[in-house]
């Protein structure tokens, strides 16, 4: 199970840089270029420079932005923009949001926690690992030593036996509080009580841990590990830092991925329907005239209701501009088409039943990563998929209803990955909050 330490954490010193929500940014990979740009003016010391360092014209070769942050890391720690709490302690990051005009409250732990191989059932994966982003990120980690973000994490605790140890230490003033541009609002303190500590490494030792967000992340520390020949020993380079947060935490959001089609090869919109009808029962939805939003909006209140019994998904399609619900007909015997390599669980998620019968079947794409990415753009945002359709970047557009905690858990608890882009854990912590240093404690 689970073996989670304290440790120095590196965080911006407030004397340097001001307002902490400046130089903090969102994981690496849900940032586009626009987004690094937008970064990258927001602050001299943002983050981003060492995240995502960005390429030059003048480079000698692609490794040059690995090199420049490590540059910027080391002279940000010889000028104190960062600096390395003096004992070894743990922390405790809230992060406080409005969704769908919900208040909610995501609290996690943040330790330094012993990196297992997957096959140990220790520390558990949901989704494939893809090479190029897997190697860029052993790239980084190997110029310059350090860990800029958190391994996001779930354990669970049904019977709360951590919250009466957690919310005592955040009833003192916390050692950093901002609130970034996306409106959540950040809390954190720093906890070096070896009681404390104490009490959160055996509560740990009997934890198995799964991987929300981060696993090219954790997949680049473990081979970092492993190359330095020190894996499997007391060394801090077999520990990656993580954000544990309790899997029943009801500020814990889980998000739709959509999919929008780009293939252009496609059947005309009613030869479209015809296809799905052989697994689905199609109908059309009414929605209202005007805006897109507003039709959008309408789309997914009839997804969400319908898919509360059924696997039901959302269709756009541009040349007709058609609005569908299409629910999976339970007279069809699907599950050959699943492959019989896999459990019930995997069978029963609605990307699986999405991709395997639609986007397989139907329409002809592929599982392999190049046919994904060539004719598949995934977003969390149902109204950018529709604009994609209509801008005629894309044919049509698939919306899928979000994926359960409990789901995720259960297939990786059978050793298996869900398709690609199935999750978007919300909030997730952001980088540059509490880093480290990977060969330090």
């Amino acid at each position: 199970m689970a073996e989670v330490r304290p440790f120095r954490g590196i965080r911006y010193n407030p004397e340097a840089v001001g307002d902490l929500s400046l130089v903090v940014a969102p994981p690496y990979d849900i940032i586009g270029e626009e987004e690094r740009n937008f970064y990258y003016n927001r602050h001299p010391y943002n983050v981003i420079r060492l995240i995502l360092n960005r390429p030059r014209k003048d480079d000698e070769n692609s490794d040059m932005p690995h090199e420049r942050a490590a540059q910027f890391f080391r002279r940000w720690l010889d000028t104190r923009v960062l600096i390395q709490d003096s004992i070894p302690g743990m922390y405790i990051y809230r992060q406080r949001y409005i969704i769908e005009s919900e208040y909610k409250e995501c609290t996690g732990i943040v330790a330094r926690v012993r990196m297992e191989d997957f096959s140990n059932f220790s520390i558990l994966p949901h989704e494939e690992i893809m090479p190029k982003p897997l190697e860029d990120r052993m790239k980084l980690l190997d110029r310059t030593g350090g860990s800029f973000d958190l391994i996001h994490t779930l354990y669970s605790d049904s019977k709360e036996k951590l919250k009466d140890v957690i919310f005592p230490e955040m009833e003192r003033f916390p050692v950093a509080q901002f609130q970034t541009s996306d409106g959540i609002a950040h809390d954190i303190w720093f906890v070096t009580d070896e009681k404390f500590t104490s009490h959160v490494e055996r509560f740990f030792s009997k934890k198995r841990l799964y991987i929300a967000d981060g696993h090219h992340r954790y997949q680049s520390a473990l081979e970092y590990s492993k190359k330095s020949g020190t894996f499997g020993t007391e060394d801090a380079r077999n520990y990656i830092s993580m954000m544990l947060v309790e899997m029943e935490n009801p500020g814990l959001s889980l998000l739709p991925v959509h999919r929008v089609i780009s293939k252009k090869d496609l059947p005309d919109d009613d030869s479209l329907i015809t296809s799905l009808e052989n697994w689905f029962d199609v109908s059309q939805i009414d929605v209202p005239p005007g805006s897109r939003s507003g039709q959008v909006y309408r789309l997914l209140k009839v997804l969400r209701k319908t898919g509360k019994d059924s696997s039901a998904f959302g269709v756009y399609l541009g040349e007709t501009e058609k609005f569908l619900l299409m629910v999976l007909n339970p007279e069809h015997e699907v599950s050959g088409m699943m492959g019989l390599d896999c459990s019930q669980a995997y069978r029963n998620l609605d990307v699986t039943i999405l991709h395997k019968l639609a986007i397989e079947c139907l329409l002809g794409i592929s599982s392999d990563r190049e046919a994904v990415e060539k004719n598949i753009v995934f977003t969390k945002d149902p109204l950018e998929a529709v604009n994609l359709v209509d801008s005629g970047l894309a044919r049509m557009a698939f919306f899928v209803n979000p994926v359960k905690v409990e789901q995720v858990c259960e297939v990786a608890d059978n050793g298996e990955r869900m398709p690609q882009k199935s999750t978007y854990f919300y909030p997730k912590p952001f980088s540059g909050v509490i880093m480290s240093l990977i060969s330090e404690w």
